[in-house]
């Protein structure tokens, strides 16, 4: 398993040979581990080809508001008292114009008996195309 990124994809966006009885390509969470070093980040692509990466910051929560932490069977040092500690706080998008490579975007589907896998091509930060690897 391991961290991985979510692609979005903007409608408009074509997807080649995309399966008809799936869900829509614009309408699901596609996974990538090959932009930069995976962080549970978002990344958009638009319909004219742009590439857009999520910012976001942390805030803390404080113990009251956590899931556990106020739980009598959990103890401060317990690992379930940190659970829930940091929320992710959106602060924008900033345009990828300087993405240069190729990276899959993968999703598995109840419909189908196999993973549904695309190749992006980027080009100085465009969109140059999808490929269907499987």
């Amino acid at each position: 398993m391991g961290l991985f990124d979510i692609v979005e994809l903007y409608d408009d966006v074509h997807l080649p040979e995309y399966p008809d009885v799936v869900t829509p390509a614009e309408d699901v969470d596609w996974q990538t581990k090959g932009i930069d070093r995976p962080t549970m980040t978002t990344f958009r692509i638009t319909a004219n080809g742009h590439l857009f990466e999520e910012k976001w910051n942390t805030k803390d929560v404080p113990p009251k508001d956590r899931p556990y932490a106020t739980r009598e069977d959990v103890e401060e040092g317990d690992f379930l008292y940190m659970a829930g500690c940091l929320n992710r706080v959106h602060d924008g998008w900033i345009e990828r114009n300087d993405y240069h490579g190729r990276f899959e975007i993968k999703r598995s589907f109840e419909d189908l008996d196999s993973l549904v896998t695309y190749q992006a091509t980027f080009t100085h930060g465009r969109l140059e195309g999808f490929e269907r690897l499987r």
